[in-house]
């Protein structure tokens, strides 16, 4: 079986990875980092499926949900 993987990146307006830290809130501690905030969450799977959600909880149950498409079916 191929193991697939569906990391969750969070990511500013215009689709670029954060790695910033940020409050809890999504705007970003330092000011002079040129961070201009998280605004949405990319989850996407090896398998080229992807989806973007406003909540990391809703890109992690997405993945969650799209990885076990990838489990083949108990032998009868």
């Amino acid at each position: 079986m191929a193991r697939y993987t569906a990391p969750v990146t969070p990511l500013h307006a215009d689709n670029t990875p954060c790695g910033h830290p940020v409050t809890s809130t999504g705007k970003p501690k330092d000011p002079a980092s040129g961070c201009t905030g998280r605004t949405h969450y990319r989850a996407a799977c090896s398998c080229s499926w992807s989806t973007t959600c406003d909540a990391r909880i809703l890109a992690a149950d997405a993945r969650t949900q799209h990885l076990r498409t990838h489990l083949t079916a108990p032998a009868a």
